[in-house]
């Protein structure tokens, strides 16, 4: 008998479950499963149908130690597609990072989303007795770590050995895999690396005149953002500079480049690049996919005959996204004034932005096939199984891209993802309530000419860390900026609850000069010192983190976050928010390192701290947190698990919303609440001081915060 199947499956899938690969010849003929494995093979691709059963019985990945260098750790986790930061205590309400996937906003406007996610923020409703278990064993029992690189004989990195992230692991592999190749998105005599992008690292310089190609030696990003090759020919890549949410920072150690591209189609007319139509396509998709007027129906030039399909990119698209380190001396220089790279070989720039030159990952997406709003609901998605290669490191996510992720091995060279590893991309591209066409980085590109450019967190510049030149912007539905609206409902600044000290340093100091006026009941270190929190009573933690968002709202409504500039008199978010001090740098560096050499990234990737034993408080019981067999979990003490019913759904509040005895969300009188029809009248909600917010517009607004109320 099997010991599992996953929830919804079929005969037909229980039938399946016997084996690491399933032939598509096994799926019932005609099936959408069967019909998108004939459409993957056709496109050179050598897609499989994987069980996924096989990551919950802990089956090897095939080659894993070849391909690794390491051991393999089995997670046991039958949906590896949720992530670590679902499982954390949301500070009695006063830390909603849930809203930030689950909101009805898109889908309710039917644009380019049909996932209405909203009521994820009232219970920790995972579907099945072990996801109601924490799974992701490295973020909550970081010391296992550690334990098994002492028995493997593998010594940490001393924290100061900042060569390793100013060493380039993209180049080379670019050079032994694309550098032969057409620029297609597809490279089939590439093997395992069939989906290693097109991008050429070496067309990655900044701009330098007169010369900016040095004699042709190498290509460089222009002033509009355009790729260009070593002969100042356009590529047809454009960089995106986009607006970060509380995620890929560089205070959280990891940082992110985004290139689009366009089919030839639209960059051409009459079969010749044409730069005005690439311009105009790209702006009409801009207004597209951000929900803008536009009386146009079809795209330009060559693509004439391409339907615009509100909220969804072309058939075609593609986006390339290196992950990097983060390296305070990476701020875009060129030539001798480099700093940020170790390698005399390489390249002689910096990315900007604090981007290391290694690169943590290098995730693509790739949009193989046009669907709509019909077409991506999650009766779309398949039960059981997935299509990809195991080997190769891509996925279909079953609503019109392809997905392919390249991660570190054990000595810091890119190789292909596990489809384990790949069903983490999954999580955040495939059913999600706050991404557009399973994309979340260009709805929130920066306006105009502000977003077409490198990826530079607001144009860091390593002699003025204390200064970004980002502005916030209005965010539309509330009258904070997109910034200042995350301070007022994530208390921890952070998506898992674990407050930066640079921001907590800069809270500190502003409760300090506003001691009067906000009349705080608590010592001001404790209010914000995440190791204290995690001992205290449910009582004291929650007044705590109240007084917490007392100081943060305040200074928010304050723009104290925001810094004038002497010049242009625009608001810029402070650089001490934003960039990371040496000192974390430098550990948050040795912390990914851990995971990097012990191979365990399916296990997680995120742990906290520089000590084995150190978990957030937002993973700790506050001593009246229920494990799954119902006993009070001691104060301090890991939660490990959560309360499910007879059916296995869990069904522990998150204290984001007041619920009734059923876990139904209620209005100030006890009434239960239909929340797709009246979210306001939730109790928790934000219009009466609350995080609860069913309906979070992600898309960027053009307006940027000012001194005065907007």
């Amino acid at each position: 008998m099997l010991p599992y199947l996953p929830k919804g499956v079929t005969m037909l899938m229980a039938i399946l479950l016997v084996g690491n690969k399933i032939s598509a010849n096994d799926i019932v003929p005609d099936s959408p499963i069967q019909q998108a494995h004939h459409s993957l093979a056709a496109q050179q691709l050598n897609p499989q149908i994987i069980d996924l059963g096989d990551f919950y019985r802990g089956v090897e990945p095939k080659d894993f130690r070849q391909r690794t260098g390491a051991e393999y750790k089995p997670s046991y986790n039958e949906e590896p597609s949720i992530p670590a930061q679902c499982w954390i205590e949301t500070g009695y309400g006063t830390q909603n990072a849930c809203l930030y996937c689950h909101t009805n906003y898109l889908a309710s406007i039917k644009h380019g989303n049909a996932y209405p996610l909203a009521e994820d923020q009232v219970l920790y409703s995972f579907p099945s007795p072990d996801l109601n278990k924490v799974l992701w064993r490295n973020t909550i029992f970081p010391g296992e770590v550690m334990e098994r690189l002492e028995k493997a004989g593998i010594a940490l990195p001393d924290i100061n050995d900042i060569d390793y992230v100013r060493q380039d692991n993209w180049t080379p592999l670019y050079d032994r895999v694309r550098a032969k190749s057409r620029s297609g998105w597809i490279n089939p005599d590439a093997g395992e690396f069939v989906l290693f992008p097109s991008l050429n690292p070496r067309h990655l310089f900044p701009e330098m005149q007169p010369d900016p190609t040095t004699g042709g030696t190498h290509g460089y990003v222009d002033q509009e953002g355009f790729v260009r090759d070593e002969h100042t020919r356009y590529t047809g890549w454009r960089a995106v500079n986009f607006f970060p949410y509380g995620i890929f920072s560089p205070l959280n150690g990891g940082v992110s480049g985004i290139y689009l591209r366009l089919p030839a189609a639209f960059m051409q007319e009459g079969g010749e690049f044409n730069l005005e139509i690439c311009k105009k396509n790209l702006d009409l998709l801009e207004r597209n996919i951000k929900n803008r007027s536009s009386s146009e129906k079809h795209y330009y030039g060559d693509a004439a005959a391409v339907p615009v399909e509100k909220g969804f990119f072309p058939v075609g698209a593609e986006f390339t996204h290196p992950l990097h380190y983060v390296d305070l001396n990476a701020d875009g220089q060129a030539g001798e004034a480099v700093d940020g790279a170790a390698d005399p070989g390489t390249p002689a720039y910096e990315f900007p932005g604090t981007r290391a030159k290694r690169i943590k990952e290098m995730r693509y997406m790739y949009k193989w096939k046009s669907v709509g709003i019909g077409d991506i609901d999650d009766n779309a998605h398949y039960d059981g199984v997935v299509i990809g290669n195991e080997g190769q490191g891509w996925i279909d996510n079953n609503v019109g891209w392809v997905l392919a992720g390249y991660i570190e091995d054990r000595e810091g060279q890119l190789r292909p993802q596990t489809t384990e590893e790949m069903m983490q991309c999954l999580g955040c591209h495939g059913m999600v309530g706050n991404t557009i066409d399973s994309v979340w980085s260009f709805p929130r590109k920066l306006p105009g000419n502000l977003g077409w450019r490198e990826m530079d967190y607001g144009g860091y510049d390593s002699t003025r860390p204390d200064r970004t030149k980002l502005m916030d912007y209005c965010h539309r539905g509330s009258d904070a900026g997109e910034l200042g609206f995350f301070y007022r409902v994530v208390v921890g600044a952070d998506l898992y609850g674990v407050m930066p000290d640079e921001i907590a340093q800069e809270l500190k100091q502003y409760a300090s000069e506003k001691s009067m006026l906000l009349n705080l009941k608590y010592d001001i270190d404790a209010i914000f010192d995440n190791k204290t929190l995690s001992n205290m009573l449910k009582d004291e933690r929650k007044s705590h983190l109240l007084e917490r968002q007392k100081v943060m709202r305040a200074f928010v409504e304050e723009r104290a976050y925001l810094r004038e500039d002497e010049e242009s008199g625009n608001l810029y978010i402070k650089g001490s928010l934003f960039y990371p001090l040496e000192s974390t740098m430098k550990k948050n560096i040795q912390l990914y390192r851990k995971i990097v050499l012990d191979q365990s990234f399916n296990l997680g990737k995120d742990v906290f701290g520089s000590e084995n034993d150190y978990v957030p408080f937002t993973f700790r019981s506050d001593g009246s947190v229920k494990d799954a067999s119902g006993r009070n979990i001691p104060v301090g003490e890991i939660i490990v698990s959560r309360p499910y019913d007879e059916e296995g759904v869990g069904i522990t509040p998150t204290g984001i919303v007041a619920v009734n005895e059923d876990g139904e969300p209620v209005d100030a009188a006890g009434n239960p609440v239909d929340l797709e029809a009246h979210p306001e009248k939730v109790v928790g909600h934000i219009s009466t001081g609350g995080t609860f917010e069913a309906i979070y517009n992600p898309i960027l607004g053009d307006k940027p915060i000012t001194r005065t109320r907007n």
